[in-house]
């Protein structure tokens, strides 16, 4: 049993102990699973911190994300390293260390390329350091795009390409002042320009450090442009976007949207799937879009749902074969392949967890 505030209850949490008012009346009996009328009552009457069962979720999930090919933590924790020395070097003398950020995007590369065949991917747990947003952001922005790429049958030097291109795709915003880049607000028109602009000083900074590769450029300097043409800085359209740009702008919303910033909260990764596939051929483009789903599914693993049965669950595998078919790990309960039992469908989704 563990005591957690009400606030970050989720659905299918079962009540260890009985909930009472201050004058020993049960509000909510012990065993009682969390739901949206649960959470009323119990705020109704002041109650602000609940008794609730241990759940293993996440050991299922740490489980599955090796099964699945996600990028072992070891290579993670170091590549963060290596980025965030990058990125402060390149900030105190200007100086863009190339040889490290074609060994950083090597070491995803190759170990997105040997893990690929046959594997769906478990999204990436995100940092909470809004100081630190530029370095993870480009992380995963590079490991989502080799995703990408290698679901759009990109490999080898032209897939190493793609992620060097994806992690330096924000290195312009190193010449935006952190005042703009960690404003709890929305930008004003001024502001929102010069950071529009960080496409240019990118795309520059590569330049002035020998980094001149037209389709790294390209991604750089790209990857904020849009198929219908609302994009910048260019308003470039449809196939006059490369294919570096396309990937890098699905895999940058993708992102963008799942991570806590200084002005919002994060989207589950499902609300942001749905997002990106509803603006297919309006921002993104479809190809690119329908790898996304290839490599994480309809549910990604880690997508806290509720079933028509009335149960709550977590995913824990997606089915290549019938992407709105995952597995599911039921709270207290055995997994559910709805591949196999059609009686069973996802009714909600509800919330999700990041692996540990």
């Amino acid at each position: 049993m563990k005591i957690i505030p009400l606030n970050k209850a989720k659905y299918g949490m079962i009540l260890a102990m009985d909930v009472r008012d201050t004058t020993g009346r049960i509000i909510v009996k012990k065993g009682t699973e969390i739901n949206e009328k649960t959470i009323y009552s119990l705020k109704k009457c002041g109650i602000f911190n609940i008794p609730v069962r241990s759940v293993k979720i996440n050991s299922d999930l740490s489980k599955n994300a090796k099964k699945h090919g996600v990028i072992s933590k070891e290579n993670l924790d170091l590549n963060y390293k290596k980025v965030k020395e990058v990125f402060e070097k390149l900030d105190e003398d200007n100086h863009l260390d190339i040889d490290t950020v074609i060994e950083i995007a090597s070491s995803i590369k190759d170990e997105i390329e040997n893990n690929f065949s046959d594997r769906l991917f478990v999204p990436l747990k995100k940092l909470q350091n809004f100081d630190e947003y530029l370095y993870t952001h480009s992380l995963n922005v590079m490991i989502i795009s080799s995703i990408l790429g290698a679901e759009n049958e990109i490999i080898d030097d032209e897939l190493l390409n793609l992620a060097i291109s994806a992690l330096l795709h924000d290195i312009g915003k190193t010449k935006v002042p952190k005042e703009i880049m960690n404003a709890p607000r929305p930008l004003t028109p001024e502001e929102m320009e010069f950071m529009r602009k960080h496409v240019l000083y990118g795309k520059n900074i590569a330049i002035e450090n020998n980094l001149k590769d037209k389709s790294i450029l390209d991604g750089i300097y790209e990857h904020h442009e849009r198929v219908d043409g609302k994009g910048y800085l260019e308003e470039k359209k449809g196939e006059s976007i490369s294919i570096f740009g396309k990937i890098i702008a699905i895999a940058d919303v993708y992102d963008a949207l799942t991570s806590v910033r200084s002005y919002k909260g994060p989207w589950t990764p499902y609300k942001t799937i749905t997002f990106i596939l509803s603006n297919v051929e309006k921002q993104f483009d479809g190809k690119i879009a329908q790898g996304l789903i290839n490599a994480f599914g309809i549910y990604p693993v880690g997508t806290r749902v509720q079933l028509n049965n009335g149960q709550f669950g977590t995913v824990v595998a997606s089915n290549r074969s019938n992407k709105i078919r995952p597995l599911v790990k039921i709270d207290h309960g055995d997994v559910l392949d709805l591949s196999k039992d059609f009686s069973l469908r996802i009714i909600k989704v509800l919330d999700y967890i990041y692996i540990e």
